[in-house]
């Protein structure tokens, strides 16, 4: 399992809940540093800097006793809001957590982080001024989808803006001067194709795909809010790393 470090932190966080006694002897299954329990940094520290093998096992061990861990937490709601999240955090990684089974509904490929954490590295090498204001509603697009009352509406709403302000952050880096009224999402994109940054069929597939989340309240027959916003978000978040990878480039 390739999981982002938002799953890795929400994992942190569940195991913190969970009586200390118990996650020690999981972490000594695993060949993980029993002390770590002492503390949430040093838990997160460790889950942080595990395999990604070791970690998969490691997840698949709590999400297989999720009751016995449940029975070892007190108040059991602490473990049920945080375990809520967890599994949203590895739908949006791809993984589908049925009781206590998992299935994993993307490709992966071994060896490759996922596309968010990526995209986040992507940026932080950057050289663009306003990167921060891109990070930030890539996070609240995932923080509106995992919280225990998502706002999917507002998930793709943000990483909708994640989208529109890095097009809009790239253009500006090469010389591009917005004066008109409106939106600048259009003349942005037409700039970066006119520039050479991206050619015809590039700014096709960023403008489809731009319009295909901008209508979030309509969900296409078959789907549920939860899938269609997971999907818009991957499309998105896929198209934020080819951007600001070739741009790195």
């Amino acid at each position: 399992m390739q999981v982002s470090k938002r799953t890795k932190v929400s994992l942190s966080q569940l195991l913190n809940v969970i009586d200390g006694s118990v996650i020690r002897v999981v972490f000594e299954k695993f060949a993980c540093d029993p002390d770590a329990v002492s503390s949430p940094v040093l838990i997160n520290n460790e889950i942080i800097s595990l395999s990604e093998e070791v970690l998969s096992d490691l997840l698949l061990e709590v999400i297989r006793t999720n009751k016995t861990l449940k029975n070892a937490t007190s108040p059991k709601y602490k473990f049920d809001d945080h375990y809520s999240s967890l599994k949203k955090a590895l739908l949006l990684d791809g993984y589908q957590v049925n009781d206590e089974e998992v299935e994993a509904l993307d490709p992966n490929f071994e060896g490759h982080e996922p596309v968010e954490d990526g995209l986040l590295k992507e940026l932080d090498d950057s050289e663009l001024h306003n990167k921060d204001d891109i990070k930030r509603a890539i996070k609240a697009s995932a923080d509106d989808y995992v919280k225990a009352q998502p706002d999917y509406n507002g998930s793709l709403t943000n990483i909708r803006i994640a989208l529109e302000t890095l097009v809009r952050e790239i253009a500006s880096s090469k010389g591009f001067s917005f004066t008109g009224g409106g939106n600048s999402w259009g003349p942005s994109l037409n700039y970066l194709k006119t520039d050479g940054f991206i050619d015809q069929k590039e700014e096709n597939a960023l403008a489809s795909i731009f319009t295909f989340i901008s209508n979030g309240a309509h969900v296409p027959l078959g789907f549920s809010h939860e899938e269609f916003v997971r999907l818009g978000r991957n499309m998105c978040s896929s198209m934020c790393y080819f951007l600001i990878k070739k741009y790195n480039a």
